[in-house]
């Protein structure tokens, strides 16, 4: 059994804490030009590497590619895969893509997928209480320990149609992919910039904007991006 997620986060919780074998899959296909997966030169690395200080673009599209092929080994084995998703559009987007991958591998094996819930009430020693998560990399063991047993069987046509619509977001290949009423939908690069004017202050420093950011709009767009967009405002607002 090999654990498959699009949190780096949740991989590292699964593989330290459960003692789980995981692969993460950082792909962020919520943000950029699709076609960047199989290219080193695309803009897309190079903008991510900016405020990640991760080592570069090279390192940026090495460690996708590294993860990619560890993805494609473990396919060859016939092993089966547990994949663990949320509503984000990183894991929607990620689950389609992973399903092509199945197609085109003609794997063979069994696929389960665990389909966490990011807000719900939950049962704590003070009580209960509503629970809202950005990503399911925030979850901690006894959550996950919990989540383990909702595991269902997808079965191989499943993953054809869910190839499709990975390859319709391929095509459409907008700037930015969200979840709008429960549908991955292709938008402009700012159209989350509204969101940002909400929480931006000219006097105070990007880190404080990122956590007002972070604290009203909890919808799983990573940190950098929102990073880039505080940015782009910033550079507007002194023009």
């Amino acid at each position: 059994m090999i654990d498959v997620t699009f949190d780096p986060t949740l991989a590292n919780t699964l593989a330290q804490s459960l003692k789980l074998t995981a692969i993460a899959l950082p792909l962020d296909l919520q943000i950029g030009d699709l076609t960047r997966l199989t290219d080193a030169k695309n803009s897309y690395w190079g903008l991510k590497a900016r405020y990640t200080k991760s080592g570069g673009a090279s390192a940026e599209f090495a460690a996708v590619t590294t993860s990619q092929q560890r993805l494609q080994q473990v396919l060859a084995t016939g092993a089966t895969l547990r994949v663990w998703t949320s509503v984000n559009p990183a894991d929607q987007l990620g689950w389609g893509w992973l399903c092509s991958q199945l197609v085109q591998a003609q794997f063979m094996g069994v696929i389960q997928r665990i389909q966490i819930p990011l807000s719900g009430p939950v049962m704590t020693e003070m009580g209960p209480v509503f629970m809202q998560n950005s990503t399911i990399g925030e979850l901690d063991e006894p959550a996950l320990e919990h989540d383990l047993a909702t595991a269902k069987v997808v079965t191989a046509a499943d993953w054809v149609a869910f190839s499709y619509h990975w390859q319709a977001c391929y095509e459409d290949n907008a700037a930015l992919r969200l979840i709008l009423g429960g549908r991955v939908v292709g938008v402009p690069q700012d159209f989350l910039d509204p969101l940002v004017r909400t929480c931006y202050r000219p006097e105070q420093s990007t880190a404080q904007t990122l956590g007002r950011i972070l604290d009203n709009y909890p919808i799983g767009m990573p940190n950098w991006w929102w990073q880039y967009r505080i940015d782009q405002i910033a550079k507007a607002s002194v023009r």
